[in-house]
């Protein structure tokens, strides 16, 4: 599982990007809050460029791998 230190305009959370099992998508899960984004993605790269979206619309400021 890889997890992620999020910045966000309002806040910092500890993220991962988990596949679900039962239909093969990767979601968010927001570890410090105990969330599942309901975002869904077909590949670990499709979550990972959903990030760099948010970056570009303002709604996060970075991330960064952190394990």
């Amino acid at each position: 599982m890889k997890r992620y230190l999020v910045t966000r305009p309002k806040d910092t959370v500890e993220v991962a990007i988990m596949l679900h099992k039962n239909t093969g998508k990767y979601s968010f899960v927001n570890l410090t809050k105990g969330h599942i984004c309901l975002c869904k993605f077909d590949s670990h790269a499709k979550a990972l460029q959903d990030m760099e979206d948010q970056i570009r619309l303002g709604k996060v400021i970075n991330y960064k791998e952190i394990g």
